[in-house]
């Protein structure tokens, strides 16, 4: 529900899944292309401005000629019809009339003008009952496309901001994220999702604020739009006033108090009450993050999603690859960088694999499935991995794993790739630690016979929960079901432990659960080694558990064991968290 004030300040209400607050102008992402910033320009810049959309218009006529030229030839004179439609439009005299007087008199980019003039004409068509007149709704959004792609160049596919800037979009996936400029990105305002979609998790593991399930905000807000974002309540504000900043301002000032004292405790090692010592380390996307990482307090790096590097090049070669995980390890040595071999498919899918179609992705060809089948780029990512290896330590871990023959054949292409290595004369690893990722049932009822072929388990609770609740933790209709406190994911999580245990090998969790100080309790009860959670929550966990006392803990476990309902479990976790260090609460 929309509040407006008599300044035309407006708010909208979301879902807060990353805490913050930033304030800056929007940059709206759509669906199909982003909106563009609505740039002044000069008097003595409108004549080259306009011939530059001359052009464009000019390559999208020629464009469309050629793609009525070849359905004609191929006697598909329907499709040939449709391609004189669009010429119609691309010449029609008012829309050029308009543009030019506009960017004439109000001194604006022609990209920002000539966008809106267009959706101003796509949305008085949009909802009308008659079939004909939608069909002309799309006419116009293929027209639009074709023009501001040759406007905008393939640079611009890959928005670039000289000033910080709120993103705005219906969704956000991880190739958007490997897109933006990162360095201008103060926080994210998203139409869909819940507080496990890879926006919200990509937001906390930058530090900055978040707000899904944004409703038709894309629609209401536009680029240069001042916001101001409230990743704590869930708020996206329209032109604050005074008194709004001012307000958010002493919040932000008493915040920022508690994260400076929580920062200078950042180093201190994180020990329970009765001795207990639990590493915690660090999740990253990007190796731009290791400084920060290094200088958080985290003990290592516990989970480098390699998928970020593949989705920003994924023909990147051995060389290059070799090259940004070198320089992650040689950063956080002589600490551990533990890198998850390519997780592609899921929601992570690049061209080429989005054009093979699966009817549920979240269930097929993933993962470990994906690199097994696809053992040439397997071999170059293993290859490239054991050569960061010779400047520091590693470990490598391998997602999605549902038996322990997947990690059998893994562990064979690793030692041909370190055999290969040897023969060609490079340095030797440091040291190389093999790990299984349990993050599906089936991984977790078998531990006890995968524990025997690895150094270390890692849990991703992320997918854990959702395979184990038949939740799409992405589909914001059932979001609410996901619950990692239900007792099946603890039972799963005690039975992963227990395994490790008995082979005498560690086990980390690295899924968002991790950073959740309200289930802390549970999971030092549980007897997890390391806990490896985003940059910004390090001092956070740290601070938690030298306030815990593992036996307290293992007795709530042992408490749980009975109570068949997750807000039962979590709110006995949640009393013990609120008792002990209510300061992470305020």
């Amino acid at each position: 529900m929309i509040q407006e004030t008599l300044t035309q300040e407006k708010t909208w209400q979301g879902t807060a899944v990353s805490s913050g607050v930033a304030h800056a102008v929007v940059h709206v992402l759509k669906e199909d292309f982003d909106e563009p910033d609505a740039d002044p320009i000069s008097a003595d810049e409108v004549e080259a401005e306009l011939a530059r959309w001359h052009l464009a218009m000019d390559a999208t006529h020629r464009e469309i000629e050629e793609l009525k030229e070849m359905v004609s030839t191929e006697q598909r004179s329907a499709e040939a019809d449709i391609f004189d439609t669009h010429l119609l439009i691309l010449e029609d005299m008012s829309i050029r009339k308009q543009v030019e007087k506009t960017v004439r008199e109000r001194l604006i980019c022609v990209d920002a003008v000539y966008y809106r003039l267009m959706c101003k004409h796509m949305n008085a068509l949009r909802g009308l009952a008659d079939s004909y007149l939608r069909e002309r709704f799309l006419d116009i959004k293929d027209i639009t496309q074709r023009v501001m792609r040759h406007l905008r160049g393939e640079l611009l596919q890959h928005p670039m901001f000289e000033d910080p800037v709120i993103i705005v979009a219906h969704d956000l996936t991880p190739s958007d994220t490997v897109q933006l400029d990162r360095s201008k990105v103060l926080g994210f305002a998203i139409e869909t999702g819940s507080g496990n979609s890879h926006a919200a998790i990509i937001a906390r593991s930058l530090g900055l604020p978040a707000v899904v399930r944004m409703h038709g905000i894309t629609e209401e807000l536009h680029s240069g739009d001042p916001v101001l974002l409230d990743g704590d309540e869930g708020l996206v504000i329209l032109n604050p006033t005074p008194a709004t900043l001012t307000k958010y301002r002493s919040r932000e000032q008493q915040a920022e108090k508690r994260e400076d004292a929580l920062h200078e405790t950042r180093h201190q090692p994180s020990v329970t009450t009765d001795g207990l010592a639990v590493l915690v380390s660090a999740n990253a996307e990007f190796v731009e993050e290791m400084g920060d990482i290094r200088d958080s307090g985290a003990a290592n790096v516990g989970l480098f999603r390699t998928e970020f590097l593949y989705l920003e090049d994924p023909e990147g070669t051995e060389d290059w690859l070799a090259d940004n995980y070198t320089r992650a390890v040689k950063v956080i040595s002589p600490g551990m960088v533990t890198f998850r071999t390519l997780d592609i498919g899921g929601d992570k899918v690049d061209e080429q694999l989005a054009a093979e179609q699966e009817p549920n992705p979240f269930l097929g060809w993933r993962g470990i499935r994906v690199s097994l089948g696809k053992k040439d780029m397997f071999k170059r990512q293993l290859r490239a991995l054991l050569r960061a290896a010779a400047h520091g330590p590693i470990g490598i871990m391998f997602p999605m794993i549902c038996d322990v023959g997947e990690v059998r054949a893994a562990k064979e292409l690793l030692a041909e790739c370190a055999n290969e290595l040897s023969a060609e004369g490079y340095p030797p690893p440091q040291q190389v630690e093999i790990g299984a990722m349990i993050e599906i049932p089936s991984a977790a009822l078998t531990a006890d016979l995968i524990a025997t072929e690895v150094d270390f388990f890692s849990l991703g609770t992320n997918d854990l929960v959702q395979y184990t609740m038949a939740v799409d933790r992405l589909n914001e209709r059932v979001a609410d079901l996901y619950s990692p406190t239900h007792p099946a994911v603890l039972r799963l999580i005690a039975m992963t432990v227990e395994a490790a245990r008995r082979a005498g090998i560690r086990v980390c969790i690295c899924g968002e659960m991790a950073a959740n100080v309200e289930v802390l309790p549970l999971l030092i009860g549980l007897g997890l080694d390391e806990l490896s959670v985003s940059t910004g929550q390090i001092s956070r966990v740290k601070h938690a558990i030298r306030k815990l006392n593992a036996s307290e803990c293992r007795s709530i476990i042992d408490a749980c064991r009975h109570l068949g309902c997750p807000k039962e479990i979590l709110g006995m976790s949640s009393a013990m968290a609120n008792e002990l260090y209510p300061d992470l609460f305020e």
